[in-house]
């Protein structure tokens, strides 16, 4: 996924049916000159309804690249319940594919790290060699979670292609190579992951 920086009127993309309750994942898509983009036709994952969902406000988050700055994340969309609406009132999000919720991270951040893994150097030569503004033990940490999540990552790879014969012994790595197999011509892997399957890369 690109890493440039989204402002406030940018759009966001449709809302999936089959995404888990709380928040979905959209490409990054620029406005189009005279177009308003409109959440009214899309299905509220939460209750089914169509023409109920409306804007309610961004997502903003730490921005890595910026000390005490913040980017948007995605779109907060309230399913209106309103007079004759029949929504179910409730919100969720609308994140953009690159974020990964809860982290302030982004997944154009860890795909290269796990490439720089993959290739065989350490946790700290990586950090080091691209730079990431984070502390050591925050990759660290990253690491673990991880592997702690990679049966649901696996699992959801496994529903497109079989792995790829790996000669690591390390499931994360062969984790990174499967990725690299179900989105071959893909920038970001990891966010094409959250994108495809609507499911969170770091669970």
């Amino acid at each position: 996924m690109p890493s440039k920086k989204l402002d406030a009127g940018d759009d966001f993309g449709a809302v999936n049916r089959d995404v888990p309750p709380a928040f979905s994942f959209c490409a990054r898509r620029s406005r189009v000159a005279g177009t308003v983009f409109s959440l009214k036709q899309q299905r509220c994952p939460r209750c089914g309804q169509v023409e109920t969902l409306n804007r309610h406000s961004l997502l903003r988050g730490n921005n890595p690249a910026q000390a005490s700055g913040q980017v948007v994340r995605g779109q907060r969309v309230f399913c209106s319940n309103r007079g004759q609406r029949g929504g179910c009132g409730k919100t969720f999000s609308i994140v953009l594919a690159d974020i990964l919720p809860r982290h302030t991270l982004k997944a154009s951040l860890v795909w290269p790290w796990l490439v720089g893994l993959l290739a065989g150097l350490s946790v700290k030569a990586v950090v080091e060699k691209l730079r990431l503004p984070f502390a050591l033990e925050t990759i660290y940490r990253l690491r673990r979670r991880l592997q702690r999540g990679l049966d649901r990552v696996r699992t959801r790879l496994c529903r497109e292609q079989s792995p790829p014969v790996s000669g690591q012994t390390d499931p994360l790595l062969q984790t990174v190579e499967h990725l690299r197999t179900v989105f071959p011509a893909s920038v970001c892997p990891a966010a094409d992951f959250q994108l495809h399957f609507q499911h969170p890369f770091l669970g």
